[in-house]
This record gives C-alpha cells, structure tokens and sequence, in this order.
C-alpha cells in the first residue's frame, strides 16, 4: 500500500475537527457539511461517536469540551502526545514490487525468468548438504537415503514473529472439524492450525516453492486438499510458483502434479473443486482456465486468456448437482480501455461464454450467496485513467446464477465513502479531519476481494485496503475495519484485505463468524452483522471487533535485520508490517510493532541499546533514543531529493563506532553524531547507479566498500576524512545489483561482494580491496545455483567458511567459495536477504522474506585456522 499517514501536527486541522465534535460529528468526509450524511437504506450503521473522553473524565469537563475552543485545546493536547510517536506509515506494493523485480531480473530485462528458478531447484537436489551446528557435510544421496538425517544434524531455530503475520490469499476450513483450517503465505507455505488459530504448524517448508497463493478441499474428502503456486496478480514483489501440490493426508505429505510442472501454471490464482464429481479439478492461472477430469493427473487449457494477463478467480455453484456451473473472472492489470471478462460454464468447464465484460472493467473478484446460489456478485476495479485509476468500477449482481449481470452499485466519481471500497480510505479522508486536501490511492490490482454472508444473500462483504459490508444488495456501504487504528482498538484490522471465509457453521445468528487474510496474516471477527459505520475521522465507530489469528504464524517478509548484543534481543524491517522486535525470552507470539508501513533496514548501538534506527520507505531515517518508544526523524544535512533514493534505502552502523552511519542514494552520507547531522561522502555515483549495499571494515573505520545498483564497488581507506570528500576507487566486479558487501574480520583488504541478478557472477571475492575479483561460485555439483543472491557472512570461527543468502534458502561453503552446499537443516527454501553474526552468543542469523527470523550456533572456533573476534563495539 501507499505510504500511511495518521494524524499530522497543525492545530488548524483540529480546529476543523472540534467543530465537528461540538455537533457531535466526528465523521466529516469529503463534500460533506457540518450536517450528518444521510444513512443509506436498509443498512446498519453504528450512531455517531460522542466526543472521546477516557475513563473517569467529570461530566463538567465533558459539558466544558462542548465548546469548540475548549475541545480543540483538549485534542490539541492529544494531538502533542500522538506526536511523540512515529506516524503510521502506510506500505507500497506497487512501488515494493519494482524494487523486487529490479534487483532480480537478468541485466537489461524488467522480467523475472521463472524457469531459472526450477533448474535452480534442480541443481539443489544433487548439492552437498552441510548442518552448521553440527558441523557435519554430507552428500545428497546420503541425506536422501538416510531417513534420520534431519534429526541427526543440528537445525536452525526459528524465533519468530509468530504474532505479525504477513500476506495470507489463502484459506480453507474443515467442514466436518471447524477447528482443522489450513492457510497460504504467499512467501511462507502452507500452515495447519488444528485448535481454530490458536497454534499454527508449518507444512511444507521444503518444498520446492513456498508461493502458497490458493488452495482448494474436495468437498468429499477434507483430507485432499490443492495448493496452487505463484502469486500472478502482477505484483512483481510477489514469488513465481512451481504449479499445483496435493495432499491426500490432511497435509502431511505433498507432491507436485506433474501436469503442472510447466509454464501455464507458475501463477496459479484460483482452484476449484467439483461439489460434484472429485475428479473434476479447475484452475485459474496466468494463462487462463484449465480443467482437469482425473483429479489433477492432467489438464487441458478450456480458456486462452493470456492476452489479458490470466484469469484470478472463479466460484461454483454447490446447489446445481446435474453439472458444475462455474463463474471465472480474468484479466488484470489492463491496459486502458481493455477490458477484464467473465465466463461461465454450465458442463462441467467443457465450454465457457463471456457473460459480462465492461469497458475499463479490470481485476474482478467474485461471490455466490450460499442461501440463495442463484445470486452472485463482482467486484470491479477499473483501468481507466483517472483519479480512479485501480480504484472502483462497479459492484455487479447476478440472479440467475451469472447468466446476466447488473450494476448494484457504480463509482460515480464523487469523493464519498462508498467509492472507496478499493481506495485507502485514510488517505482520502483523514486529511479531511486535518483541514488538508485529499489524496486518493487506489489498490484495486492488489487487494480485491468480495464475499456474501451465508444466511442472508443481500449482506455482502468487500476487502481492498479496508473491509466494507453493504446489507442491502451493494447499494450503499459501510466502513468494517479501520487499519489507521491504534491495533488496541477493537475496529483494528491490517489492511490489504485477499480472503474472507466464513465459518461452515455461520448462520447470522449463533454463529456469526469470519475469517480476514491479509498483508498482516489473519483475523477474525465472532459478530459480522455488528454494525458498520460511516464515519471517517474516528477510529472506533466500526462495531465490528477484530482479534487476530497470529499464533506461531511465521510467514513475515524481512528486508532487513539486527540483532542486539548477546542474541537474545533482534529486529527488523518487514514488508507491509514495518518495524518489529522479538526476543528469545519472550518467544514467538511476544513479538512489539516499533513502526508501521513498510520497514525497512534498521541498527541498534551495541553500547546503548536504547539508541535505535530504522526506516519506512525512500528516504525517511528515523532514530529513537528511549528503546523504540519515540522516533524522530534523523535525515538533517541530507539534501537530495527524498523520492530519488532506493524504494528500501541501505544504511549501516559503523562496527567500529556505533555514533557513525552510513547511508546511500545517488550519493553517499555519512554522520558521526549519530543521525544529528549528515554530510555528503561522495558525488554522484557513476551512470544511473544508487546505493544498494555497504560495509565498514572491522577494526579500521578508514576503510568502508560501498556497492551500487548498477555492479560498481567503491572503495576509500580515508572514510574519516573531513574538510573534503573520502577519495573512493572504483571498479565494476558485475554488470547487475550489488546486494551485498563484506570484509573478511581478520583482514580487511579481502572483500567479498554478492550480485541478485540472474545470469551474474553471485559471488565475488576482492583480495586487494576491490581493485580485482575472483569469481567464487564452484563448479559441477558443488556450484552455487544461478539464483539471487544476497548477505555475504564470513564466519569470524573460521573465516573459510562463508554463507549467502538466496532466494532458496541459505548455502554455505567450508572452502572459501570453491564448492558450495546447501544449508537447509530445519530451515526452509525461502528468500533470505539479510544474515548477520552476534559473536557473544556465537549465532548466525537469518532474517527471511516470508519464514520470519531464524538462528543457529556456529561452529567452535578451531584449534588451528583463520579466525577472528568480532567483539569490537560490544566490549
């Protein structure tokens, strides 16, 4: 999502809102009055809120902040505290995606090359593999054969968020035992929780891809569950599957159909299931819809739909037993006046008619009434190029089992709420509040999701950014979640909404329960027909109450981490859920929100442990001095323009002196006052090139390597240098991204960099501090596989053993990069972009994107050999 905003600090804007509140009117939108809107019909809207007062406040001091200057000076005081505390940022998918797709693609292409990705796999399974903890290697074929093998070698230690969550499209319920569900992190697999959420169990950590996007139950069988790969709504952020598993055991073994093991299925959107024949297996993929008539042994393509980007979801009736009647809904991310279609088959998938296509009708999301299946709806985002570009088109209704279709209710350009079912609604209408102008952003392509409530046909549910519920056939709408909510709030729900699902009990009265996945994992709500609201400036007047599901659910996308001294403390910045911190002693589900939005890379002072930093989006470096209670931001001196550095801009602390950071854009910057002011370290970096990596040499804080984005490593011995710029060598060991830097501990003219690009040299090692390089990847079966690649570690135990990070887990090499082995005991094949070793307590860490963090002892430190103490600051 775009950037999130909360409240800002003028006094003007709650000028603007005491008036309001004096009327009682908390809710002012936009075009409206200081008159209450009128509430539509038939729909259940809680009143509007009193002026907030807490606990205890006197009746007089209620009766004396009725008057419009007492109550502004009171939300003046408010608004003084709020300050003290980071605002909450909201997070960018589309710009998260670019910044994926940039650092991966092969040089000179904007697409990722799937495929790579499966011979990446391939050549896994005839690698080495080694158990740092145990400090043991074995071949491929031993760890195949030998059954105890996981359990004889040391594993990692997974610590965490169990309590955070992140981008769940999936989810599926026991019908027969409610409380068995089964949940997909498009980054972190399938997951089975068999106490209602209370505790969730990882499934398939080793698979071969973990982009868990959609699943499907044989409505005979529960045990036989489909989980498609690839998440192909063109979130370029998001991770290419390898087609379709199976399990047959309730998730405890999977396979891959070998029908699928090709191109048409790297994005597989949706799956269904015949309610009526088990054989019967549908797919929506990136190329269109295929229908398998063996249980998913074979498919054949029944709609071409690659023209117009795939098809991403699909419904069926359960109430039609003579044959399936199936509704799919393709294309996505159209061009302008394109137009996105839905088809429907009344055969059992044998033949499909477009029965709706509007123009500038984009990604559409579909819903059938349970109670009455003869009524469906749409939700449509709409590609035209207006303000409401990506926002939405129309809700349309279907009363004949999606043979026809009607509009229930269309954007008709105005800036009200109800327009803004696929648009975040704060930064719409929280400036409203604040006297300050609107700004719409729209989300359509990413989060679009529509349901109807099981016992009544009229009450639907929408998820974009925020949940909505009409309850009267789509005609008006009310706000269900509030995701700018402090998450004490009962209305709290994370935003970027991509799976509602009712309880197979739910009947509106005794049970009223539902199901939320979204970019913060999953919620539920025990009363879906509380009421919802209209309000906008308030962030309680929603009755529907939020708790979430995040029990031991580590499915978090970490860019960047930091591990206190001793390892029992760490923390990181995540996409779409900022800014968090875990401890060991806490344990997984103990895990604190220090930021929100997207975060980003962080550092904590090993001498003061209260002095943190961290960041949101581009540039926006915030530094806390009382643990992470406040942050204030820390970019003084900097004096390019914010929007011009990385979308996930690097910054580093200084190993040697936690007072001097590094951080780079299109130049570099330095501060040796801890962030109270910054100076230009550089010129302009050479071409189009902006920072993407750094690195301090421990023990001489004279030396420092910065690598660029366009395959450039600068080098100064004189970093401390003042009066004048360092002077900087330079040389280009890749033509791709440089994703990652690192001296050797004990010698520092030895550096080695790593490169995410397909098709580059991975790693590189520098024995004359950049001046040349040797590429040191292996060779045969001990190669290191042609995938992105990131985090240099140098083991200070034993500084011929490295590791890297890469798309597919971590890899690591005894012989300082000649042969390579695959380092996954206990640790999945998953994006790991940040490793870092805490040297008290002698652990590597690993922060991943999609499997959250994890650790493991290294090795003793030999006898004999190269080794190094990385004790510098902490001492």
């Amino acid at each position: 999502m775009p950037r999130r905003r909360l409240w800002g600090p003028r006094l003007v804007g709650w000028l603007m809102l005491a008036g309001c509140a004096a009327f009682g009117l908390m809710g002012c939108s936009q075009g409206e009055g200081p008159a209450p809107a009128a509430k539509p019909a038939a729909q259940t809207i809680a009143p509007a809120p009193e002026p907030a007062f807490k606990p205890g406040v006197s009746e007089a001091k209620k009766l004396a902040a009725l008057d419009p200057q007492a109550e502004a000076a009171r939300l003046a005081k408010i608004m003084e505290r709020k300050r003290a505390k980071p605002k909450k940022s909201f997070d960018k998918p589309k710009e998260a995606q670019i910044f994926f797709a940039e650092k991966r693609a092969p040089v000179g292409q904007t697409a990722i090359p799937v495929q790579r990705y499966v011979e990446a796999m391939q050549a896994m399974q005839v690698m080495p593999v080694f158990s740092t903890q145990s400090n043991k290697l074995t071949s491929a074929a031993s760890a195949k054969t030998n059954a105890l093998f996981g359990q004889a070698l040391g594993r990692w230690t997974g610590v965490g968020p169990g309590n955070v969550g992140g981008r769940v499209r999936s989810l599926l319920i026991d019908p027969t035992t409610p409380a068995t569900m089964y949940l997909g992190g498009v980054a972190g697999g399938v997951w089975k929780s068999v106490d209602a959420g209370t505790t969730w169990t990882p499934l398939t950590d080793l698979l071969s891809n973990l982009a868990v996007c959609s699943m499907a139950m044989d409505p005979k069988n529960s045990s036989v569950i489909y989980a498609g790969t690839g998440e192909g709504y063109y979130n370029v952020d998001a991770v290419r599957g390898a087609g379709i598993f199976k399990t047959t055991d309730a998730g405890a073994s999977w396979s891959q159909l070998a029908s699928t093991a090709n191109a048409d299925f790297y994005y597989v959107n949706k799956i269904v299931v015949s309610p009526n024949d088990s054989n019967l297996v549908y797919a929506a993929t990136r190329k269109g819809i295929s229908v398998s008539t063996d249980a998913g042994v074979s498919f054949t393509q029944k709609v071409d739909a690659a023209a117009i980007n795939g098809c991403t979801d699909m419904v069926v009736r359960t109430d039609v037993t003579s044959a399936d009647v199936v509704v799919a809904s393709c294309g996505t991310y159209l061009g302008a006046g394109s137009s996105a279609i839905l088809y429907r088959t009344t055969d059992n998938g044998q033949n499909w008619s477009n029965v709706l296509s509007v123009a500038n009708m984009d990604r559409t999301s579909l819903a059938v009434a349970k109670s009455d299946q003869r009524v469906m709806y749409a939700l449509a985002s709409t590609n035209a190029k207006t303000k409401w570009e990506n926002g939405l088109l129309a809700v349309y209704k279907s009363v004949d089992g999606g043979a026809t279709w009607v509009a229930a209710y269309t954007n008709d350009g105005a800036d009200v709420l109800a327009n803004m079912l696929l648009t975040n609604v704060c930064s719409a209408f929280c400036a409203q509040c604040e006297g300050k102008l609107t700004s719409l952003a729209n989300q359509g392509w990413y989060d679009n999701v529509i349901a109807v409530d099981p016992a009544n046909a009229n009450i639907v549910w929408v998820g974009g950014i925020d949940l909505f519920r009409s309850d009267n056939g789509g005609a008006s709408w009310g706000l269900a979640s509030v995701w700018w909510a402090n998450t004490n709030k009962t209305a709290y729900n994370h935003a970027d909404h991509h799976v509602l699902v009712f309880h197979p009990g739910y009947n509106g009265d005794t049970n009223k329960v539902l199901f939320s996945g979204n970019d913060g994992g999953l919620y539920r709500t025990d009363n879906a027909r509380a009421a919802v609201t209209t309000e906008t400036c308030s962030d309680s007047t929603s009755q529907v109450a939020w708790v979430s599901l995040n029990n031991g659910l580590g499915i978090t996308q970490y860019y960047y981490g930091a591990v206190y001294p001793g390892g029992g403390t760490f923390f990181g910045g995540a996409q779409d859920n900022g800014t968090t911190r875990g401890t060991i002693a806490g344990g997984a589900n103990a895990w604190t929100s220090l930021m929100g939005g997207d975060g980003g890379a962080v550092a904590v002072n090993p001498q003061n442990t209260n002095i943190l930093y961290a960041e949101y989006t581009n540039l926006s470096l915030q530094k806390s001095t009382d643990g992470g209670v406040n942050f204030s931001a820390a970019t003084t001196g900097i004096t390019d323009d914010p929007l011009i550095f990385p979308f996930i801009t690097p910054f580093l602390m200084d190993p040697n002196n936690p007072s001097t950071l590094w951080l780079g854009g299109r130049k570099v910057w330095r501060t040796t006052d801890g962030a109270a002011n910054w100076t230009q370290a550089s010129n302009d970096l050479v071409g189009s090139g902006t920072v993407s990596a750094l690195a301090v040499a421990p023990g001489n804080a004279d030396i420092v390597a910065v690598g660029a984005s366009n395959g450039y490593v600068y080098v100064t011995t004189n970093a401390q240098q003042t009066g004048s710029l360092p002077t900087w060598t330079s040389s280009t060991p890749v033509a791709g991204q440089v994703s990652g830097l690192a001296f050797d501990p004990g010698d520092s003219n030895i550096l080695y960099m790593t490169c995410s690009n397909f098709g580059q040299a991975h790693v590189r090692k520098s024995t004359d501090r950049g001046a040349t390089w040797t590429t040191i990847t292996g060779s045969g079966e001990t190669a290191l596989p042609d995938v992105p690649t990131f985090a240099p570690v140098v083991d200070p135990n034993n500084r011929r053993r490295l590791y890297v990070g890469t798309d597919l887990g971590v890899f690591a090499s005894l012989d300082g990069g000649a042969s390579w082995a695959v380092e996954n005991t206990g640790f999945a094949n998953v994006i790991t972009e940040a490793m870092m070793v805490e040297s008290r307590s002698n652990r590597l860490y690993a922060f991943t994107h999609g499997r959250g963090v994890w650790h493991v002892a290294l090795p003793a430190r030999a006898a004999a050999g190269p080794a190094a103490d990385l004790l510098l600051l902490q001492n």
